[in-house]
């Protein structure tokens, strides 16, 4: 009796334990996600005008629930500015239909015109997403806004005129709606 085409009981069992042992996740996630969003600002300091922004991210996902980025846009302020900024983005709980966060986004905001001058970029915010289908959530946030700049302003009388910078510290409430994809 030849046993040349038997497994060895050894093997059957390394086998099997093997296939036990391997994972397999129940759902993908994807590592790379963008988000783009709108939003307004309420102005909590001097001087407060009530700003429109725009900005897009780009996300990678080093975990099911936490993500890093870098993004850009366009603030409206006094004057116009181009933020550039990093952007980390936490999960509080297991995604689910509405599923809470926590972000932060640091950066520094360019101005386009030479009138002004652009500053650091803060912005803190707590926010929810809720799961549409596709892997798309809508998300809405709030959070303060830090956004400093200088703008460069002139002043004409009848006997002189002067031109002087004027630094500005903007501290918001910012509330934004988007959609993350």
């Amino acid at each position: 009796m030849s046993d040349e085409g038997a497994i060895p009981s050894i093997g059957r069992g390394a086998v099997r334990a093997a296939f036990l042992a391997t994972e397999v996740p129940a759902q993908e996630f994807p590592r790379f996600s963008c988000s783009t969003s709108v939003g307004t600002d309420f102005g909590l300091t001097r001087p407060s005008s009530v700003p429109v922004v725009w900005r897009v991210t780009g996300h990678y996902n080093v975990s099911r629930r936490f993500s890093v980025g870098a993004g850009t846009g366009v603030s409206c302020y006094e004057k116009t500015l181009v933020p550039l900024f990093a952007d980390a983005k936490f999960l509080l709980m297991r995604r689910r239909s509405f599923t809470p966060y926590a972000g932060c986004a640091a950066g520094y905001a360019f101005a386009p015109r030479r009138d002004a001058n652009g500053g650091l970029l803060l912005n803190p915010e707590l926010g929810v997403q809720y799961a549409l289908r596709c892997g798309v959530h809508l998300f809405f946030a709030a959070g303060y806004e830090l956004q400093r700049l200088e703008r460069l302003r002139k002043y004409e009388g009848r006997w002189f005129s002067a031109e002087f910078a004027e630094q500005l510290s903007h501290g918001t409430l910012l509330l934004k709606v988007g959609v993350l994809f």
